[in-house]
């Protein structure tokens, strides 16, 4: 106190008064408080592309990270041995029309009858040929990004139907999901606004706005995190792409600089007496 208050002694009264100024200006003044999370963008909608016949790989000419358009062809099944049933059910539907019509030529009804149904049978089999002939031509849906799937190295192997060759994205149409720390999930309501900062562009801020919460958590390197969706807010950049990773800050409210400060060491010295005392 004598030194304080006393003469000399310059350097520790303007350390004492800086002090307490800072802690004064900490305790009074208040800062936006905003929630930090890892975001990634992703497609409002993600189709997956599958092999709607069974066959081999002939030809790929797109791969993740390509942009193609709606009618671009994404890959090519091997068709000769559906050509080759065509022509034996379009042989059958010829041999049975020339017998048709000697039946009926001979007015033997019976055997036209049955001729009849033999040619709608080969009809109906030459149209499910020629259906799948054009399915052996995958093309893709709508003007999208490729956001999975490779087949360049993968040409002449023999792919089952059902089988998930690609997953496209539209360009645009996008959804930011943010991992939310779960000690922070209480503050995060829908319709709060925040921006985004991606890793390829952190000078550009994207705004964001939160649309879902999701009512469960799961577990990463130790922590639990919840997810939460927001809608990008705004013109969409050309740059933006599926898979794109950046931090995302929702705004909460106004609070005091010391308790947005030191609020996580609170937290966690709270927790742990909690759980060592008796």
């Amino acid at each position: 106190m004598e030194k304080l208050f006393g003469p000399r002694h310059a350097g520790l009264k303007l350390g004492a008064s800086l002090a307490l100024f800072l802690l004064l200006f900490f305790l009074i003044v208040e800062g936006d408080y905003r929630v930090t999370a890892d975001a990634r963008v992703e497609g409002t909608v993600q189709r997956s592309i599958a092999v709607p016949v069974a066959g081999y790989v002939v030809d790929a000419g797109a791969r993740a990270g390509d942009i193609v358009k709606a009618g671009d062809v994404l890959f090519t099944l091997d068709d000769r041995d559906l050509r080759l049933e065509r022509l034996k059910w379009v042989g059958q539907r010829l041999k049975s029309n020339r017998e048709y019509n000697e039946a009926t030529a001979q007015h033997n009804r019976a055997k036209a009858s049955v001729l009849a149904a033999q040619i709608e049978q080969a009809q109906a089999e030459i149209a499910l040929l020629d259906e799948q002939l054009e399915r052996t031509r995958v093309t893709a849906p709508f003007d999208s990004f490729i956001v999975s799937g490779d087949l360049s190295q993968s040409l002449g192997a023999p792919v089952e139907r059902g089988d998930v060759m690609f997953e496209v994205a539209p360009l645009n149409s996008y959804r930011v999901i943010l991992k939310v720390d779960e000690r922070d999930i209480d503050d995060v309501k829908v319709d709060q606004t925040g921006r985004l900062a991606l890793t390829s562009a952190p000078e550009d801020l994207l705004l964001i706005k939160v649309e879902k919460i999701t009512p469960l958590s799961t577990a990463e390197e130790g922590h639990n995190f919840f997810r939460v969706e927001a809608r990008l807010e705004g013109e969409i950049a050309p740059m933006l792409r599926p898979g794109m990773e950046g931090v995302g800050k929702i705004n909460i409210d106004q609070r005091k600089l010391i308790w947005i400060w030191t609020y996580k060491i609170t937290h966690w010295l709270r927790m742990f007496f909690w759980s060592w005392w008796p």
